[in-house]
């Protein structure tokens, strides 16, 4: 990293390379997106930050909706180009992500915003008194004319130690915490994935996920500007409507690197209709992360796509969290090792039964990426051994920084950093068993909410969300279990209540089946706002 950063040397050599193509896909229309047009949006989205006063190492909150695929990518290059600082946050369509948007913008009072046209007028309703001469309007398609107008990129003189990204969590909260990202240990966390990935020039990614989310702005975005292969956008729309739409145009287009979340196969398998006549040969990988990857879910799909000559195993699982930008290990080689349950120990306050009456989902994640280090401890930091459950800890020189605007100098002990999951290692392999956050203490006992519905889904085959209660007015805990079903009515209610009390020792507050989840933008059953909702009479 010396005169022209690394990063930006990377976006200078993918805008000057043409063999590598953008392809975006709304509906049955696919259009290139062609590295000119790709460079005069960059061009034109730098003159409307220019004129705005943004300048190297301002923050800039991400509020384009990743449906307007062009602005998104013109924006997030330009900031990178420009030195200047991308912080994505969910954009706004509701007063609650709104609220979020007011949160984080107060925090950072120096902070512009840079917002499409629709997203920018949810903004302005919900936020009546926002300072406009904070904000940065973008346009899918129009030109704008600048009186300061550039016509070539610039690149910004980027030090190692600069913030690069600052990314923001997807959850419930209406105060996040912005995971900041320095240049030199983003290149790393790039680099390492390139080489976990075996990622080349040859390769097409087809990507649906949100753009503005950590998995969506890595695989959609970054890798294949770093590695210069061709990516193909779709919206995460078109799927959550047509869910056939996505492997249509892995047929259509021959990518061969592809991601999803664990809810996208259930998905899938129900709107098959006996029409299809895919060949899914080309795929390599689809990466699986966000949420914990069901074997039971994988098998039938694999079994049911084996006739669209989808290879085996391709579904990868992906380990990761924000604060390592998503990277942290994968099973790209489709690892998994019998292990005899009985020599499975604990070295925290974790009940084995669930898993050692083998009904808990145990896959590996695979291997570490290279330059990161995986390590179990006990609740006093002490390194626990292989097939010891414990808290998971990662090391590595391509973490986060630390959260912005908030002390960060108890996050990492001797340099490891506590990811808040709970697992163990076999054959340097990485198994994750929960959250602690996800234990709840009810009756006397700690129960987990993933070992409930782990149980629920092995015996009645339902989707399922627990979700813990704390009352502090009356000091009692209680459990609900939601369940996701099309025909509310069928569900046996007294017999999983019963059948819970039975294996687990405790009785559940009420078993409500309900016909979709709340989920988050990028898929992830939203538990407490489920909960509230339904508290609230909205469910």
């Amino acid at each position: 990293m010396q005169n022209l950063p690394s990063l930006n040397q990377k976006l200078k050599e993918y805008l000057e390379d043409n063999s590598s193509k953008i392809t975006l896909i709304k509906g049955e229309k696919h259009t290139l997106f062609s590295k000119g047009d790709l460079k005069q949006g960059i061009i034109r989205a730098r003159n409307a930050f220019l004129n705005a006063g943004v300048k190297q190492g301002d923050i800039v909150i991400f509020q384009i909706n990743s449906s307007a695929k062009k602005a998104f990518l013109s924006n997030f290059f330009a900031l990178v180009s420009l030195g200047a600082v991308p912080a994505f946050l969910t954009a706004s369509r509701n007063r609650d992500q709104v609220h979020r948007l007011k949160n984080v913008a107060q925090s950072n009072p120096k902070s512009f915003i840079v917002a499409d046209d629709e997203t920018l007028q949810f903004i302005k309703f919900l936020w009546e008194d926002i300072d406009e001469k904070r904000l940065i309007i973008t346009h899918e398609e129009n030109q704008d004319d600048f009186k300061t107008a550039e016509s070539d990129i610039a690149y910004a003189d980027v030090k190692p130690s600069d913030n690069v990204l600052i990314l923001y969590s997807s959850g419930s909260t209406s105060d996040p915490k912005g995971v900041v990202m320095q240049n030199e240990s983003f290149l790393k966390m790039i680099k390492s994935l390139e080489i976990a990935l075996s990622l080349s020039e040859k390769d097409k990614w087809l990507i649906w996920l949100p753009l503005e989310h950590v998995f969506g702005i890595l695989a959609g975005v970054v890798l294949p500007m770093y590695s210069k292969s061709n990516v193909v956008h779709m919206d995460a729309g078109d799927f959550i409507q047509n869910p056939k739409s996505w492997l249509d145009a892995i047929h259509q287009t021959r990518a061969n690197k592809s991601a999803a979340p664990n809810f996208a196969y259930p998905m899938i398998l129900k709107a098959l209709d006996g029409s299809e006549n895919w060949d899914l040969s080309c795929i390599d990988f689809i990466l699986n992360g966000g949420e914990p990857l069901s074997r039971k879910v994988v098998e039938i799909f694999e079994k049911t796509t084996e006739k669209f000559k989808l290879k085996k195993n391709a579904i990868a699982p992906v380990y990761g969290l924000t604060e390592a930008l998503g990277g942290v290990c994968l099973n790209i080689k489709a690892c998994y090792p019998e292990i005899d349950l009985n020599q499975l120990k604990s070295g925290i306050d974790f009940d084995l039964t669930t898993i050692k009456r083998g009904d808990m989902d145990l896959i590996s994640q695979g291997f570490a990426i290279p330059g990161m280090e995986i390590g179990i401890f006990d609740s006093e930091n002490h390194r626990l051994e292989e097939l010891t459950i414990g808290e998971i800890h990662i090391k590595s020189e391509a973490l986060f920084s630390g959260y912005l605007n908030i002390d960060s100098s108890g996050l990492f002990v001797d340099g490891w950093f506590d990811t808040g999951d709970l697992g163990f290692l076999y054959m340097d392999m990485l198994y994750v068993v929960g959250r602690k956050k996800d234990m709840f203490f009810i009756h006397g006992k700690n129960v987990y909410l993933r070992d409930i519905e782990q149980v629920v889904e092995k015996k009645f085959s339902y989707r399922v969300a627990a979700c813990g209660e704390n009352n502090s007015q009356t000091g009692e805990n209680a459990v609900y279990l939601f369940i996701e079903t099309a025909n509310t009515d069928e569900i046996p209610i007294q017999k999983i209540k019963n059948f819970v009390f039975s294996e687990m020792g405790f009785s559940l507050k009420e078993v409500i089946p309900i016909k979709q989840f709340i989920r988050t933008a990028l898929g992830k059953i939203a538990k407490q706002k489920t909960l509230e909702a339904y508290k609230n009479g909205k469910i």
